[in-house]
């Protein structure tokens, strides 16, 4: 389902399907940019209730209002499972904030980002600089404009202690539906370190529930230990859903205490959302948002992919 704007006096109302039964219309203010990339259709609002904010295929990806809590919660918790992350991958994460969020990490050596679509990258550091700030300026950050699961594909076994996953959802015909799959996940594994960690988001467990638990039960074919974060969003008007894997621990074993002690031993600052209380209390959240809905999930494969409207 598409979005729909419709004119009021000198704004209009912008409208997205939230799911196949939710519509949410929010006003915008101005059109900063809008343009069709070669993989999706981009917008850069001036919105009414999220500030500045960039949409690819009608849908929100990221407002100055409360982008930091999905990039905070998508990253910081992955990255204290490994506890001591020195070469981390990006895949997505075209607007650089996920790339921003994982360079507060000083163990940090190396950090790619691996987008297939340069222009949203190219629009979002013209029109939308605060989302990424100085991080391409950073000498550990290595930018590269290809398909995320070919370049991944490409790379030496174990070569990595973090991998994060920040796409957007798997849309028929969008960029990044076989990102979702049991054989991406695979090779996601095979590239990641013997203690490597890897996330990504889920869509939202409440209202795309059969995505969000298929996501979890795909994840769950390829790595030993799978677990799960749910913050609130007010931009997507929704619960959204993180899951994370590795060979060893899950985001329940990290207590308060542990989160904050291997965040300040990696002298990671600056943090607007993510602490270890919080760490705590999104435990506790996620437990009520996961059980509100319930869906018969699938584990997703290249030949039998899931999409989302």
């Amino acid at each position: 389902m598409q979005a729909r704007r419709r004119e009021k006096s000198r704004a209009f109302w912008w409208t997205e399907w939230i799911s196949e039964d939710l519509l949410e219309a929010y006003r915008v203010e101005r059109v900063i940019h809008e343009s069709a990339t070669k993989y999706q259709r981009l917008a850069v609002l001036e919105t009414a209730p999220f500030g500045l904010s960039l949409l690819l295929d009608g849908k929100m990806q990221s407002s100055l209002l409360d982008e930091h809590i999905y990039h905070e919660t998508l990253v910081h918790p992955a990255m204290a499972l490994h506890g001591d992350p020195r070469r981390v991958a990006v895949i997505g994460g075209g607007e650089g904030s996920a790339l921003r969020e994982v360079a507060r990490w000083k163990t940090v050596e190396e950090a790619y980002m691996v987008d297939i679509d340069q222009e949203v990258v190219e629009l979002s550091r013209k029109y939308l600089p605060q989302l990424s700030g100085s991080v391409y300026e950073d000498p550990r950050v290595r930018l590269v404009f290809e398909d995320g699961r070919k370049w991944l594909k490409s790379q030496n076994q174990g070569e990595f202690d973090v991998v994060i996953v920040d796409l957007t959802d798997p849309l028929e015909g969008g960029p990044s539906y076989l990102l979702y799959t049991e054989e991406f996940y695979k090779i996601v594994r095979s590239r990641l370190s013997e203690k490597g960690v890897f996330a990504t988001q889920a869509t939202s467990p409440v209202h795309n529930t059969l995505s969000f638990q298929s996501i979890k039960l795909t994840v769950s074919q390829v790595f030993a230990r799978v677990s799960e974060l749910v913050c609130f969003m007010i931009s997507f008007s929704a619960p959204w859903g993180f899951v994370y894997g590795s060979a060893r621990l899950g985001v329940g074993d990290l207590s308060a205490e542990a989160v904050e002690q291997v965040m300040r031993m990696a002298g990671v600052d600056g943090l607007r959302f993510y602490s270890g209380e919080v760490h705590r209390a999104l435990l506790e959240l996620t437990k009520h948002y996961t059980r509100l809905r319930q869906a018969p999930a699938r584990i997703i494969r290249d030949s039998s992919p899931l999409f989302i409207k």
